[in-house]
């Protein structure tokens, strides 16, 4: 892996230098300059910042605690979900690199171990989400089954404004393309009617004046899909991630 802090690889000259009696006149850390990368791409970095969710990216500066305390990297052995690689990946901007952890990055379980402990103050969770979104919104990961499920999450809302769990559940069955035998759904339609969250077909029920705020939010969903468009192809910070 190159070093990226130039501090650590310039040159020192030092003439008719001895030590102990040995000469040791001439330049060092001349060996550590092939492992120096001197053209960062700021591309990555720069759209993750662009991003409120993203905005503490810069305030990493890899200590490794996020990793050291993530659940997912030690109590559950997930040893390839590492926060603190992620970050520094889209600091460096090693985009081949990192979209090898396309769909590892939303593997986070939002337990924020990782924002209590950072010393820095990074908002580690929300980076890590963020830096996902860069790899889905630029066309470098396949849609996740999280994204599939949002998306069916949303247009359900959407609807009437209040979910339809029976409706939600079965979108998402033919989107994911498997079936859930006849005796599991109607056991699961039991407990619904019986908590009172069952709000599908003669149940059904709407949000009073939601016409009028689901054409608002549609808007703004489209604006966010736009300016998360944009930033995928142009390196320019904007704001708004659906996420």
């Amino acid at each position: 892996m190159p070093i990226v802090e130039r501090s650590l690889v310039e040159v020192d000259r030092t003439d008719q230098l001895e030590l102990e009696g040995i000469d040791v006149s001439g330049d060092w850390n001349t060996f550590l300059r092939s492992r120096v990368s001197v053209d960062l791409d700021t591309k990555i970095a720069d759209w993750v910042k662009g991003h409120p969710q993203g905005d503490t990216i810069s305030r990493c500066w890899q200590c490794g605690t996020c990793t050291a305390g993530c659940c997912m990297h030690t109590d559950f052995g997930l040893e390839e979900f590492n926060p603190r690689y992620f970050i520094y990946l889209a600091q460096v901007g090693y985009e081949d690199e990192l979209k090898r952890y396309a769909n590892t990055v939303w593997r986070c379980v939002s337990c924020n171990k990782c924002v209590e402990r950072c010393p820095k103050g990074v908002k580690v969770e929300e980076v890590v989400h963020t830096i996902g979104s860069y790899l889905t919104s630029s066309g470098l990961a396949p849609e996740s089954p999280a994204d599939r499920f949002d998306r069916a999450y949303t247009d359900n809302l959407l609807e009437r404004g209040i979910l339809d769990e029976a409706n939600l559940f079965r979108t998402y069955e033919r989107m994911e393309g498997r079936k859930t035998p006849t005796r599991e759904l109607l056991r699961m339609g039991l407990a619904l009617l019986r908590s009172g969250r069952l709000h599908t077909g003669p149940l059904a029920h709407r949000t009073r004046g939601w016409s009028r705020m689901r054409s608002v939010l549609k808007a703004q969903l489209a604006e966010d899909a736009r300016r998360m468009g944009s930033t995928s192809s142009s390196p320019s910070p904007a704001r708004g991630d659906r996420r």
